[in-house]
């Protein structure tokens, strides 16, 4: 009750400022007066535009999408490049952090009005590209830098020309295009961050081991078991003669052989770690060919490297005192992407534009992680677990695009305006390449007293060190078209819109995890570090217990998927006296898919014929299925300029249904590691799509002065929401995977307001009030089949105070943002312990640009101030408050300097 009185002040505090916030700005606009400075413009023929006001950098990037909101029929929010630039975010995600309604997790992946990522879908320019995550199926936003950025747009009420798997929002990723003059920028920037000082790296930093060929080999030689009993087996099948003994020999030496063809120079220590630093360079032009034709080209490159600490600390939910890590953790990420665009326009009525874009990233890891488990493993008997993990991931993205705006005045008349038609060609592929991912495993003595290391060894298990090796090969092809047919009558303006969209998706996700068995090995042979141990020497020697075997422990490790979208859509748009505007219409979609499990060490076919017999004789078999539905939306806008001294202002009700479909990775039998928080993750062959049903209020005030002010009011009812819970396990090994609930619903309040203060400051804020609520079955074991839906915050606020100066030489903004906690992941009856959340992170970021010539800009920034860590909290059986992870993101310092001609 104390917690429903609270969300309830806050809500009431809520519209209360909002209300107080119209009445000031509308109050603001009678009592000032404004002088519009008087701009001379050369006759060319152009639309007519109303006379703007700039006030300033900041302030006039802020206005600069008013433009192009209004005209939206749908609720969706916008950011310019020039936003992006004040704000200093380096790439897309943090970027999105600033609209209204989105934060962040894991630094990639975002939230719209609280809905996880597997709720939001991502374009580029319009067209669906594949991911290069292992673990998840979106793309992850960090991996698109700013600087190739014209606009971002988030809508969050759907319409039909968009594809029906919406939830939270729709984000749409618009690159800059071709220029219309001269171009060329040059920028070097560099960084650090407070926590990444010194850090940790490995023998093998930078350097890429694939599978050797020597184990690959042998594993089409001995039918996918590399154990020394196989390998005799099948050396006495052809050797019928040889003696029992030659035959152990033989195999002993042969899996030792196979063992050393494995990289093990892996050994972690410690550096100083070098200061971040980047670079871009953007070269483009265009040219007049004729009178009516102009062609254009530009081209970017950017890179940029950062060094980071990522520390953890993790408390076992049921005995914190007695079960609990310390992870030592530092990363080395290189972003690289080269682009090119080139256009063609013909009397600004046929534009032509084709884009390559090659994005590339390159993150290198190490970790330390020691800890107690309670039993075997105590503070008290001096007795410490350790954990050495190098892991090497090369991601690429590669996208090629065509795109075509026409327009069509041939048969303009007087009720008949110019038809348009536009059309995008996208052909992309990503990989995704883990060449040598080691785990090894070690066990440390340490003092009593004081926890100092005495001596280490490594652990005689029968996996004593891993490889990985995992490839992903995901490519997506995406086409489509729209026409609009705008009509033109005494009162009524009419526009008749349809289009067509294919999506065409196929991944292939390979995984080989070979390990060595160290059982039966005296202490004297695993004693010493990583390379003591693993050196050529010690294991070349057959007197020394180690053996080489393939297969992940962890389940199937490998799966082949295909997916196929086609949509299409009718819609209408009509005005009747600049005062009422209805838009409504439905879009048809067909989705297939198709994913199979592999196991690769499977050479007597019976995984193949095991899922051949489910797809003939099970009804109820996930491997391929096909859906379709109508998927409608309706949105009526009342328009009223002038009311409030507004020189525009609307309000508009809308209401859609879609779907929520699971990625393919989520429906996959197969156990992963989430690499960002350390946990293992099992997808759910048995999800069901979510059905939602939207509805959204937003009323928009826009005044001359640039001061605006929106609010929204929204509701989701979900059926069948996937939602991230805990397997049934013990407490020192925690199983993430996906179930679907019985129903869903999240309702919130949306408040956005740009005020000019005076004196070249101005404040915009947003502010987002929500509560969810998640039903569950009864007997499935949750803690509580009541929840709120994972992710979900009640509160998520971006503030921002910018300041121009006069001359136009220095600008400034302090950004703050905050969301509340939110959940993490639901728990089971396993202890009888809570649901385990999030807990609120602030972040409080400085940038600073001056502009010493109209060449020149300098840029200093500074991200996290606070110095704030990412927690995350569980009430145990006991009653007591957890924290059952920690991860440190400290403070860091950036310095651009750019040179624009």
């Amino acid at each position: 009750m104390q917690r429903l009185n609270t969300k309830r002040r806050q809500l009431f505090l809520a519209i209360t400022a909002a209300s107080l916030g119209i009445c000031q700005i509308a109050s603001a606009q009678e009592s000032q007066t404004i002088e519009v400075p008087k701009v001379e413009l050369l006759p060319i023929e152009a639309p007519v535009i109303e006379e703007m006001l700039v006030t300033g950098r900041q302030q006039s990037a802020a206005q600069s999408v008013v433009t192009e909101r209004l005209e939206e029929a749908f609720a969706a929010d916008l950011m310019s490049s020039d936003q992006i630039s004040r704000t200093g975010d380096s790439n897309v995600a943090v970027a999105l952090t600033r609209v209204t309604g989105v934060t962040l997790l894991d630094g990639k992946y975002v939230y719209v009005r609280s809905l996880g990522e597997r709720y939001s879908s991502t374009t580029l320019n319009g067209a669906a590209v594949p991911s290069p995550e292992l673990t998840r199926n979106v793309l992850p936003l960090d991996l698109i830098p700013s600087s190739i950025v014209e606009s971002l747009k988030v809508q969050k009420a759907y319409s039909p020309e968009l594809a029906a798997n919406f939830g939270g929002g729709a984000v749409d990723i618009r690159t800059k295009g071709v220029p219309s003059e001269f171009v060329f920028s040059l920028s070097l920037g560099s960084g650090m961050n407070t926590e990444s000082d010194d850090g940790l790296t490995h023998a093998s930093h930078g350097e890429t081991y694939n599978m050797p060929t020597e184990i690959r080999n042998a594993l089409n030689l001995y039918q996918g078991n590399l154990s020394e009993q196989r390998i005799g087996d099948f050396y006495k099948r052809s050797n019928q003669s040889v003696s029992n003994s030659e035959r152990d020999l033989y195999a002993a030496q042969t899996n030792r052989d196979l063992l050393l063809s494995l990289n093990r120079d892996v050994e972690i220590y410690q550096k100083s770690l070098p200061a971040d630093y980047s670079g871009s360079l953007a070269l483009g032009n265009s040219w007049d060919l004729s009178d009516d034709l102009t062609f254009g080209a530009i081209i970017n490159f950017g890179q940029d490297t950062k060094w980071r600490n990522k520390d953890q600390e993790r408390h076992d939910i049921g005995s914190p005192e007695d079960r609990f890590s310390i992870t030592q953790r530092t990363s080395e990420e290189t972003r690289q992407i080269i682009s090119t665009n080139l256009g063609l326009d013909y009397q600004d009525m046929h534009k032509l534009q084709a884009s390559v874009y090659h994005i590339e990233n390159i993150h290198d890891e190490a970790r330390i992680k020691t800890g107690f488990n309670g039993s075997n493993y105590t503070l008290a008997e001096g007795s410490e677990y350790v954990f050495y993990e190098t892991r090497l991931e090369n991601r690429e993205l590669e996208v090629g695009q065509l795109t075509g705006e026409h327009k069509l005045d041939q048969l303009n008349r007087s009720w008949l305006d110019s038809i348009v038609f536009d059309w995008f060609y996208s052909d992309s592929t990503v990989k995704t390449d883990v060449p040598n991912h080691v785990t090894i495993s070690g066990d440390n003595t340490v003092d009593p007293a004081t926890g100092a290391l005495i001596s280490t060894q490594l652990s005689p298990r029968a996996a004593m060190a891993s490889f990985e090796f995992l490839n992903l090969e995901d490519n997506v092809i995406s086409n489509g078209w729209n026409a609009k047919v705008p009509l033109v009558f005494d009162r009524l303006e009419l526009t008749l819109s349809g289009g067509f969209n294919y999506n065409e998706k196929s991944r292939e996700y390979y995984g080989y995890t070979a390990n060595i068995d160290a059982t039966g090995n005296q202490s004297a042979v695993l004693s010493g570090n990583v390379n003591d141990v693993l050196n050529s020497d010690r294991i070349a020697d057959l007197n020394n217990n180690f053996e080489l075997n393939v297969g992940g422990g962890f389940g199937t490790e490998s799966y082949v998927a295909g997916q196929i979208v086609e949509g299409a859509y009718g819609m209408f748009d009509a005005k009747w006296d600049d005062t009422w505007r209805f838009t409504g219409g439905a879009r048809k979609e067909t989705f297939k898919q198709g994913l199979l499990p592999v196991d690769l060490l499977d050479y007597t076919g019976n995984s193949i014929v095991k899922i051949i017999d489910d797809i003939s004789n099970n009804p109820d078999q996930r491997y391929g299925f096909s859906q379709d539905d109508w998927y409608p939306s309706l949105a009526i806008t009342y328009m009223n300029e002038g009311f409030m001294n507004t020189e525009a202002f609307q309000i508009r009700l809308s209401a859609s249904e879609t779907v929520v479909r699971p990625d393919l990775r989520e429906m996959s039998d197969v156990v992963y590691i989430d690499t960002e928080l350390g946990m293992k993750v099992k997808g759910n062959s048995r999800l069901q799509f979510s059905e939602l049903t939207h509805y959204d209020l937003r009323a928009e005030w826009f005044f001359d002065s640039g001061n605006n002010f929106t609010a929204t009011l929204f509701y989701k009812d979900i059926a069948n929401p996937i939602e991230s819970t805990r397997l049934p396990g013990s407490d020192d090994d925690v199983i993430l995977t996906f179930e679907n609930s019985l129903s869903g619903e999240i309702y919130g309040l949306e408040l956005e307001v740009l005020r000019d203060l005076g004196a070249g400051f101005f404040a915009s804020s947003n502010l987002t009030l929500s509560d969810s609520e998640i039903i569950s079955p009864e007997g499935q074991g949750y803690t509580n089949s009541t929840r709120p839906m994972t992710g979900q915050s009640e509160y998520v606020l971006n503030a921002q105070l910018g300041f121009d100066s006069e001359d136009g030489k220095h600008s400034a903004s302090v950004v703050y943002n905050l969301f509340g906690e939110r959940l993490f992941f639901a728990a089971r009856n396993i202890g009888n312990h809570q649901d385990a959340y999030e807990q609120p992170f602030n972040s409080l970021d400085l940038t600073y640009s001056w502009y010493a010539t109209d060449n020149v800009t300098t840029k200093i920034k500074l991200g996290n101030i606070l110095n704030e860590e990412r927690v995350f909290e569980q009430v145990n059986s006991n009653g007591v408050n957890v924290d059952i992870l920690k991860q440190q993101v400290g403070t860091s310092f950036s310095l651009d300097v750019k040179y624009t001609y």
